[in-house]
């Protein structure tokens, strides 16, 4: 026998709070349910208990609900308008509760100090006699009842059944904790879990820090720890503090009380310090319901160094949050989190033990934390086969979580722009990435000084020194293999200087070149800040695969970069610079012989009309000691002499002209050049 829909409509007035269901009469008929029989309804997010009711007109074709005794997942307000099938609709068995374990809901953290233990549980028996209930439902209380309780969570029941529990006198009830409507609504508003990707150590490391306090509190105070007032989140912008903070709030099941630096101030002098008093406040009276986690976010923007002219305000902000921090004791449970990406534009005093004492440093991904991130973000995105994840995350260097997100997003619109034009089916291909790449760069590069932009240049454009390029090649392959990231340091004789030319006084470039020595010490190990704590050996990595072993000691042995220099005066270096272990790779550039003249002057003459009588082999042999900025000024010479001889019109270019143009141009080096040259570099293979 098939039935028609139930719609489903607002409860009656007088059923409120009375877990009551009205049913017309084919449909109490079709369940074969007796009157206050239990019934247990499938909605949207979950589920709930109700005794059955006929309906005062007996019309068919109706629901009505009062939801006291329900999943936490069901939202009243969606459930508007919503039509059910009968058999949505389940008769089931009843049976004795035995025990219960509840969490109480009250209104006000001021009722929760004021009302008594054993007049709250007494409260709970009344409001809990004879009402239908599951394992991990909730009951709500209605508002027309002159209680401060809202609602009453049941975290287990005795027996454990798919029955019906009934709550009888002669059930034993334990509350567990009681918290504020505030709490409760802020920790079950967001039931799903925040994916976080290429963040597993910092996550760990902050869950040990957070968690164990708070659930082993009097461990630590038997072995003497302090508790953790105070962390510190450094990153660069977009690498994800944010993220995880709130990931780790959720996982640990903390009250998250989350402000920016710059929402505190105020308009008028002291109502600064009141706000942050305000926050603090609350943050403790959440802290004495359960764990409790104030995060300050951008906190360089609220407490900058103090001691700087017309800074007052902000020093009084700093001054009051230390007091604040000064004032956090153990009677709560409340952990302070901070997030900035300037560590060094905050005061000195918020980083010493007992405020802000642990730091956590979140560090640009890695190869495999950039791989990491990237599964996450394609997992629902209808990727091509052709999309290589790995050799994304080894192009994407420098990237963060929020520039890997950009990128993801652009990649899908330009493969909803291509498939819109031709008409078929959407797929993100790697062209879609490679156009992406055009308009995403890294956050890290925006807006930073000291970078250029270099022209490329194939081997081709170099004429002769094939020894050279040889040599070169394997330099700049060994930096390919590694971390792609090579530092150039041009005329470094400039930069730096030679400590021994310079008897008297330590001056600027001594202090540069004592740097750049601690600098180049530090190359070729990761460093732990990067993102935690973690170093995988072979031994640790044998669940893993080949490929993905092969991708974890690239990036943990390999050198991060490579950097090369360039000088015309290496005596001016000092000989610090050159040992083993740092700039160790000489290589010398002499200049070119008679077959790389000839090919530098093939290149620098290729787009230059030359007349027939010009023989390149000649020019060749009388341009010995040129360099190549020499030769290729010698090809200008000739070129401009051709066009003054036509009046500014294109001619070609004579061998004539060349010779003139030797009279002038004249080469840079000379005989003595290159021995001295060939002397240094010959004590240094010696050497």
């Amino acid at each position: 026998m098939e039935t028609a829909p139930l719609k489903l409509l607002q409860p009656e007035p007088g059923d409120e709070g009375t877990q009551r269901c009205r049913l017309g009469p084919a449909a109490l008929s079709f369940l074969g349910a007796p009157l206050g029989a239990p019934l247990r309804i499938s909605l949207p997010g979950g589920s709930c208990l109700c005794t059955a009711w006929p309906r005062a007109d007996l019309a068919d074709g109706y629901l009505q609900v009062d939801l006291a005794s329900r999943t936490a997942a069901v939202a009243v307000a969606a459930l508007r308008g919503l039509t059910l099938s009968l058999g949505r609709l389940q008769l089931v068995p009843r049976c004795r509760l035995k025990k219960a374990t509840v969490n109480v809901v009250l209104k006000s953290s001021a009722l929760r100090k004021s009302m008594p233990r054993a007049v709250l549980q007494e409260t709970i028996r009344d409001l809990l006699r004879n009402v239908y209930v599951s394992h991990h439902y909730v009951v709500t209380i209605a508002p027309n009842l002159e209680t401060p309780v809202v609602h009453i969570e049941m975290l287990s029941v005795d027996p454990l059944t798919e029955e019906a529990g009934l709550i009888t006198p002669q059930t034993s009830i334990k509350i567990k904790e009681v918290v504020t409507v505030e709490r409760y609504r802020r920790l079950s508003e967001d039931t799903g879990k925040i994916s976080v990707a290429g963040l597993d150590d910092v996550g760990r490391t902050l869950k040990e820090m957070i968690d164990l306090p708070f659930r082993f509190p009097k461990t630590f105070k038997k072995l003497g720890l302090s508790v953790p007032n105070g962390v510190l989140l450094i990153g660069p912008p977009g690498v994800g503090k944010t993220l995880m903070v709130k990931a780790v709030a959720k996982e640990v099941g903390a009250y998250l009380l989350c402000i920016s630096g710059p929402a505190l101030y105020g308009s008028r002098p002291g109502e600064s310090e009141e706000n942050l008093q305000r926050v603090f406040e609350k943050g403790r009276e959440m802290s004495h319901e359960g764990p409790t986690i104030l995060f300050i976010d951008e906190i360089d923007s609220l407490c900058p160094k103090r001691g700087r002219s017309n800074n007052a305000p902000e020093d009084r902000i700093v001054a009051q949050l230390l007091t604040l921090l000064d004032g956090v004791g153990s009677e709560g449970k409340m952990v302070l989190m901070a997030a900035t990406n300037r560590p060094d534009a905050l005061d000195p005093a918020l980083r010493r033990p007992g405020r802000f004492d642990r730091e956590v440093i979140i560090g640009t991904p890695t190869l495999m934390q950039r791989r990491s991130i990237l599964q996450l973000l394609t997992f629902s995105m209808p990727i091509s086969t052709d999309v290589d994840l790995i050799k994304l995350a080894e192009i994407t260097t420098g990237y963060v979580g929020a520039d890997l997100t950009a990128l993801c997003r652009e990649a899908a619109m330009q493969a909803m722009f291509h498939s819109s034009l031709d008409s078929t089916e959407m797929v993100i291909n790697m062209a879609s990435f490679q156009e992406a790449f055009k308009k995403i760069q890294p956050s890290s590069f925006r807006s930073v000084i000291g970078l250029k932009e270099c022209k490329p240049v194939t081997w081709e454009q170099i004429g002769g020194l094939e020894d050279v390029k040889l040599k070169l090649k394997q330099v700049f392959r060994q930096a390919r293999a590694s971390t792609p990231a090579i530092i150039f340091l041009d005329e470094i004789d400039s930069i730096l200087g030679s400590r021994s030319h310079h008897k008297t006084g330590y001056g600027v470039s001594e202090r540069v070149l004592s740097v750049l020595l601690n600098e180049l010490d530090g190359i070729g190990l990761k460093v732990t800040e990067r993102r935690g704590n973690k170093l995988q050996l072979e031994g640790q990595c044998q669940e893993l695969s080949d490929e993905e072993r092969q991708l974890e000691f690239q990036e943990t042995l390999n050198k991060d970069f490579m950097v090369v220099a360039a000088t015309n005066r290496p005596d001016m270096l000092d000989d610090a610079l050159l040992r083993p272990g740092r700039l160790d790779r000489v290589i010398y550039i002499p200049p070119p012989d008679l077959k790389g003249r000839l090919s530098i002057l093939k290149i620098c003459t290729e787009k230059i009309p030359l007349d027939s009588d010009v023989s390149l082999q000649d020019l060749a042999v009388l341009t010995d000691l040129f360099s190549g900025a020499d030769i290729e000024n010698l090809c200008k010479e000739a070129a401009l002499l051709a066009l003054q001889e036509n009046g500014l019109e294109a001619t070609t270019v004579k061998h004539e002209h060349f010779v003139k143009s030797l009279r002038t141009v004249k080469p840079s080096l000379s005989t003595k050049d290159l021995e001295f040259y060939e002397k240094f570099y010959n004590q240094e293979l010696t050497s």
